[in-house]
Parts: C-alpha cells; structure tokens; sequence
C-alpha cells in the first residue's frame, strides 16, 4: 500500500510547488492536493486508509477558524495534521496546539525546513512549534476551557459556533439530537456560560475570529 501525503491549500502557486517539492524529496509517497475544505472532506473518505499525513492551509475559502481541521480529525481519526500558514499569531498558535496539531509550520520558511518537518512527523518525531508572543489572559482563559472538552464535543462547539441547529449537528455526526443536547450541557458547564447564545459569543472570537482577508 503506498501511503498519501495530503496537501490542502487554495493557494495555486503555493500548493502546486508543496506539492512538487513533497513528491520529488518522498517519491515513495503518493501525493494529493485540493484546494476546499470540501474536497478534502470527499477526499479523506475516499482514501482515508492511505493518508499518513495531512498538511492543513489555515484560511480557505469555504471554511472558517479551525473547521476544516476539526472536521478531518473527525474523519482522519490518528492521523497527524499538520497546519502550514503564513500566520504566527500567539493566539492562532496557541489554538492550533489546542486542538491537537502535530505541528505549525510557516509558509514563509524555506522549503527544506518544510520537507524535514513533513519526515520528522511522519517518523512520529515531536516538530517545534513557532515561538509566539504570549498569548492574551481572555486566550489563555479559553484555552484552558476549551482543552477540557473532549474531541466529541469540541466539534459539536465549532459546528455551533458555524450556526449550525441540533439536528443539523446531529446528522453531520451521526449522533441523536439527545446526544447533541447531551454535549451541549456540558460544553456550557465547561465554558462557564447558561445557554447556547452565550456559548456562541464565547466561542466565535476564537473558533471564527480569523480575519479571512490576510493573503496567505
């Protein structure tokens, strides 16, 4: 079985030299490429037993804040995701390492950096991440609410904070709307909010606070 090393940006030039530089330095490895959130979606269900590696643009055009990881954990259970990002804010860092990154790597970093960093993951070796400011003290108080949901409804809270109703949520991950109310009693225990509304205005900043219109 020859394992993929899947690449996800909308980025033309950015995706296609990744893509090249990846093949020619792993030719062992096949290597896929789309440019949505969607496609990366169809394509994980798709190959999803081939996928040793996925290497996440952060801003695409059809996903907001940390959706689309969030969404290919769910689908990739175990497989390493690595975000690659001109951004390296402490804040978008510090939330990344939160929702379980195996690494944050810079689009601006010269590209063996970036080959090494894909050979050190996929031999399981623990990837620096970049060295930030500190965060501000409303992060790393959300942080710290955030890291304490488990993976399940961690993604029940990015899908509501994407204005998503139960039975949406429920479908899109196969649970009873019961089981959605179930973690959604929990997330507003964990964040220290009353209701949906206020889990909402608690989570967006952070899960949907991304500003869209800075290149990549």
């Amino acid at each position: 079985m020859q394992w993929i090393v899947l690449i996800v940006d909308d980025h033309p030039l950015v995706g296609e030299a990744f893509e090249l530089s990846v093949g020619a330095a792993y030719p062992h490895l096949e290597v896929g490429r789309v440019t949505t959130a969607a496609e990366a979606e169809t394509y994980a269900r798709a190959n999803g037993a081939r996928i040793k590696l996925v290497l996440l643009d952060l801003m695409l055009p059809d996903a907001t804040g940390f959706s689309a990881l969030i969404r290919l954990q769910q689908l990739l259970p175990g497989v390493p995701i690595a975000i690659v990002s001109s951004r390296a804010d402490a804040h978008t860092v510090a939330l990344a390492r939160t929702f379980g990154v195996s690494a944050y790597l810079s689009k601006s970093a010269p590209v063996s950096s970036l080959l090494s960093a894909v050979g050190a993951i996929m031999r399981g070796e623990a990837v620096a991440f970049p060295e930030t400011p500190a965060a501000t003290p409303a992060a790393v108080d959300f942080q710290q609410r955030i890291s304490s949901l488990s993976a399940a409804q961690l993604r029940v809270l990015v899908a509501l904070a994407d204005g998503r109703l139960n039975k949406q949520i429920a479908g899109d991950m196969n649970l009873t709307e019961g089981t959605v109310k179930q973690h959604l009693s929990a997330i507003f225990k964990k964040l220290g909010v009353g209701n949906r509304s206020q889990a909402i205005l608690a989570a967006r900043p952070y899960l949907k606070g991304l500003d869209a219109g800075e290149a990549e």
